[in-house]
């Protein structure tokens, strides 16, 4: 079952790693040169030594390195199909030096596709290079203080002119008719449990588990109707007639009157210093797009001016 997964997997192109354009999938090998990780508890050493090919030793890093570009069904099951995986391995190294020994690392195919390849590793060096410098010239920590404390003395600005909101609670009970709502408003005045009522007789299905309580809301969050009557109360006051929505007819309790809690400023330094290097990443692509020359040509074949 685990080599039919693996075919499976294989086949759906899961091998298109190194991408060397002509070469079969099954001819890559997906090895890297990365350090290897630290051994999980549980899980056998990276290091370990699974078999030697020509006298060369193949770990267990270099089959799970193999398949750094493989299916994640394959990547998240390396145990499952590691036979698979190392004879993968050995016959891609096998492979690779028959091709060696018959002289094809000379052939112009070969030097042609690693010459483009080299150069891609080239290109992405030079750009992870280029920008770490770069982050590390402009996105000082004292750069991003100096925006924290910005932002910061800009959200406490902004407090200060912020007006109190007033925030209520409020439990409803729901029903078609006045008449319904009017006589359960005289059940309530002579004592009757409000919460019981809304269980009992509240056609709002959530009435069953809240006994009709909503929550803490401000004004704008419900239905104009229900937010006047409601916010015409105070808390502890009952509506004194039933309030009529699109919904039906309410019989409001108020049951919690505060102001709304404020804001808080809850920017990170570590978010601050993503913002900047996000900032400075475009204001490269910006500055040396300004200083190429670029046209973009559209899917209809006409040149439009760059963005």
């Amino acid at each position: 079952m685990a080599t039919q997964t693996f075919r499976q997997a294989l086949a759906a192109g899961a091998l298109l790693v190194l991408s060397l354009s002509a070469v079969p999938a099954w001819a890559q090998d997906n090895s890297s040169t990365t350090a290897p990780a630290p051994a999980t508890p549980g899980t056998p050493d990276p290091k370990l030594v699974v078999a030697k090919l020509n006298g060369t030793d193949i770990t267990r890093q270099d089959i799970i390195d193999s398949a750094s570009g493989l299916d994640p069904q394959i990547r998240n099951n390396i145990d499952q199909f590691f036979p698979q995986l190392l004879d993968r391995f050995i016959f891609l190294k096998l492979v690779a030096e028959k091709g060696r020994a018959d002289g094809l690392d000379k052939d112009p195919d070969v030097v042609k596709l690693v010459d483009e390849n080299v150069r891609q590793i080239e290109d992405n060096a030079i750009r992870q290079v280029f920008f770490n410098k770069m982050i590390k010239d402009k996105v000082t920590d004292e750069a991003v203080d100096a925006r924290f404390n910005e932002l910061k003395s800009k959200f406490d600005e902004d407090l200060k002119k912020t007006p109190p909101e007033r925030e209520i609670a409020a439990s409803h009970i729901l029903v078609k008719t006045e008449e319904e709502a009017k006589a359960i408003i005289a059940d309530l005045e002579k004592g009757a449990d409000f919460g019981k009522l809304a269980e009992e007789k509240s056609i709002d299905p959530s009435a069953k588990s809240n006994k009709g309580a909503l929550g803490w809301f401000t004004k704008g969050a419900m239905v104009k109707e229900f937010e006047d009557a409601a916010f015409a109360l105070k808390n502890g006051e009952t509506s004194k007639a039933p309030v009529k929505s699109q919904f039906g007819y309410h019989v409001i309790r108020v049951t919690g009157d505060r102001n709304k809690a404020l804001p808080t400023f809850n920017k990170t330094k570590d978010e601050v210093r993503l913002d900047l290097v996000e900032e400075l990443r475009e204001q490269v692509a910006k500055d040396l797009k300004d200083a190429s020359k670029l046209e973009v040509i559209d899917p209809n074949g006409g040149v439009k001016q760059a963005q």
